[in-house]
């Protein structure tokens, strides 16, 4: 099976649910190649720093290094200024492979999560691409 590489933008509430997630999967075939998290107090920029995770706090100095390494793109921040200006990155650098995900997507994969209805997600009034 193929290796999905992630570039996740964002570490919040719902971003380190994921990440946590996704480090908990065989890193055969799920690795988190990069965050963005300009927080540096959030524990999980400490822990991705023990993984070998770099983190960039301006998500485009991320897509500058990995270029069309990164397979998706998740940004959970769920503002739509970012995931415009990663649209707008990505066709800056002709980067034709790597996909951000919108957040709908970011929602199924939510209710598929352990323990995900503990958290409400009612502050998130569009959830379009």
């Amino acid at each position: 099976m193929r290796k999905i590489t992630i570039l996740m933008i964002g570490l919040g509430r719902i971003g380190g649910k994921f990440y946590e997630q996704f480090n908990s999967m065989n890193p055969e075939r799920v690795e988190i190649i990069g965050i963005s998290e300009p927080n540096e107090n959030n524990p999980l920029v400490k822990d991705a720093e023990q993984r070998g995770i770099p983190n960039f706090v301006a998500f485009e100095d991320a897509i500058d290094q990995f270029g069309d390494q990164i397979d998706i793109i998740m940004d959970t921040s769920n503002r739509s200024e970012i995931k415009q200006a990663i649209r707008q990155k990505l066709q800056d650098t002709d980067n034709h492979h790597s996909v951000v995900v919108p957040m709908v997507v970011d929602y199924l994969m939510w209710y598929l999560l352990p323990g995900s209805e503990d958290i409400p997600q009612s502050h998130h009034t569009s959830i379009g691409y």
